[in-house]
């Protein structure tokens, strides 16, 4: 398989100007937060929902439904303020704060989820904060969160920190983030959950609402709180991080001699879990194609689960970093140790870190044949390409290559289960973004888009069949087990990566990033 050699790298400037992108997305959230406060002002605000994005839950909007049954200390967050402040519990006393996390340069989600919070805490009037997490450091310094909260309310304030800093603050409270990289040389967006969270003055996660909850939910839970008091007993749970409920969260590992990350978007429970691990030595992250690393799946007082195994070294073409990748085998879903011992320069390197296992459920299992099931393609619908995506703007290379035409030639594939116009969740068209951009990087590969919902084509607009509620699957998609239980046909997007023997090797759900499918196609390019 040939590859493009170069992939758009991290900028070096420590305190980047207030590029275009980023005005835009200032300008939106001015107009936004104009428009909303005349409306609070006038009491007439009904956020109505918008075309193509699903009805979030819960419908009955009933406050007690957004709180958790055991409420618990919030996760810490061991970053920095627009001002460059440590960020302490401390900062809770007093007041709820509404937390989320997001990017200063995102276009949609970000500054919807701002607006509906400046309307949530105007409403409720004084006592109530707004944090925002930055999942982008690289762009989001101080200097730059800085400029950015001029333009927010009173009220709000900004955290970010270093790489390492913010993944560890992620995982705490369930959160789930991933570059995704375009075909602008030097541009990229982030794929992320992006759920809100509602701390007490005690500084206890005492409720959480998915994306998309109106500013009237917010408000009727803030006042639930502020009337009630934390039930007793030792509170164990932690926020969702997927709409299917995955298990806990798991925390921070102590860090010896190797800092271990691990940068997959999706692991799951079951055998042939692809981990893909970044490591870090006392002089920097490790990039010895030779090292001897093992990983050590261990439960949560340390003991081993199974024996350990050797990941293998993988530097994607174009790119410096050296990335690891374990095929572990995680029990049951829920929070799971890694033990890394590296084997490097004549040291040898131990470190630990922690990951939370997904329920697969009954999707395509990992380790499994794939399906044999044919994916429409252009050839199918007689060039028509509406009647195979509903990208606005598709690259009809997508639509080209059937699943099965792939199985039969033996060559690995990259399925990708997303849909552009049917916004049933947040990350919806990010993985076609992806896809977009890989097909240059890897042109031997197939990339091929799957749209999972049947519609028809009623005066050359997609309708859905059904509702963005309750949508139906395509056979395709049904094949592939992206709509049963736990996650249902609301989970989009899902990818799937299948190697030249028709197993499947990786898949993920909903946030999909650059380093998730550039590193196992990669290691799947090495084998030949």
């Amino acid at each position: 398989m040939r590859a493009r050699p170069a992939v758009p790298g991290p900028t070096t400037d420590d305190a980047p100007s207030m590029d275009g992108a980023f005005r835009l997305v200032v300008a939106m959230v001015v107009v936004l937060l104009a428009v909303i406060g005349t409306r609070v002002v006038g009491g007439a605000m009904r956020p109505a929902a918008t075309a193509g994005t699903a009805t979030p839950g819960p419908t009955a909007q009933d406050p007690a439904s957004f709180l958790y049954p055991d409420p618990r200390p919030a996760p810490p967050l061991e970053l920095v303020d627009q001002d460059g402040a440590p960020f302490t519990a401390a900062r809770y006393g007093g007041a709820t704060t509404l937390l989320f996390f997001g990017y200063t340069h995102c276009p949609d989600v970000c500054p919807a989820t701002t607006g509906v919070l400046t309307e949530a805490a105007a409403s409720y009037g004084p006592g109530v904060r707004v944090v925002f997490i930055s999942v982008d450091p690289e762009r989001d310094t101080v200097e730059w969160l800085r400029e950015y909260v001029r333009y927010l309310p009173a009220g709000f304030s900004a955290l970010t920190g270093t790489p390492a800093e913010v993944r560890v603050a992620a995982d705490g409270w369930g959160v789930r983030y991933a570059r995704v990289e375009t075909d602008i040389p030097g541009e990229y967006s982030m794929s992320h959950t992006a759920e809100v969270y509602l701390v007490d003055g005690a500084g206890t996660l005492r409720a959480h609402f998915p994306f998309g909850t109106q500013a009237e939910a917010i408000v009727a839970t803030l006042r639930l709180v502020a009337g009630s008091s934390p039930p007793s007993g030792s509170p164990t749970s932690s926020p969702a991080a997927t709409p299917a409920g995955p298990s806990a969260t798991p925390t921070a590992a102590p860090i010896d001699s190797l800092a271990v990350e691990a940068i997959s978007s999706s692991i799951w429970a079951g055998g042939s879990s692809p981990v893909i691990l970044a490591l870090s030595g006392p002089a920097g992250r490790l990039a010895d194609l030779e090292a001897k690393v093992s990983v050590q799946v261990t439960s949560s007082d340390g003991r081993g689960q199974g024996p350990p195994v050797a990941a293998i070294a993988v530097r994607p073409p174009g790119v410096e970093a050296v990335s690891y990748v374990a095929i572990v085998d995680l029990p049951s879903p829920g929070a799971w140790g890694l033990t890394v011992t590296a084997a490097t320069g004549g040291s040898s390197l131990t470190g630990r870190t922690s990951v939370a296992a997904l329920d697969p459920g009954a999707t395509t299992p990992l380790g499994a044949p794939a399906p044999d099931v044919h994916t429409p393609t252009l050839e199918d619908v007689g060039g028509v390409a509406l009647r195979v995506t509903t990208d606005p703007l598709p690259d009809l290379r997508l639509s080209r290559t059937s699943t099965t035409d792939a199985l039969a030639a033996g060559e690995p594939f990259v399925l990708v289960v997303d849909s552009s116009r049917f916004k049933v969740t947040p990350a919806c068209g990010k993985a076609l973004v992806l896809a977009k951009f890989f097909l240059n990087r890897w042109p031997d590969v197939p990339f091929i888009h799957l749209e999972p919902y049947a519609y028809d084509v009623v005066t050359e607009e997609p309708v859905i069949q059904g509702s963005l509620a309750t949508p139906v699957l395509v056979a395709a998609a049904e094949a592939w087990g992206t709509g049963a239980a736990p996650w249902g046909a609301g989970s989009m997007p899902w990818v799937f990566i299948v190697d030249g023997d028709g197993t499947v090797v990786a898949k993920y759900q909903g946030v999909v990033g650059s380093n998730d499918v550039d590193v196992i196609v990669a290691m799947l390019a090495a084998r030949g």
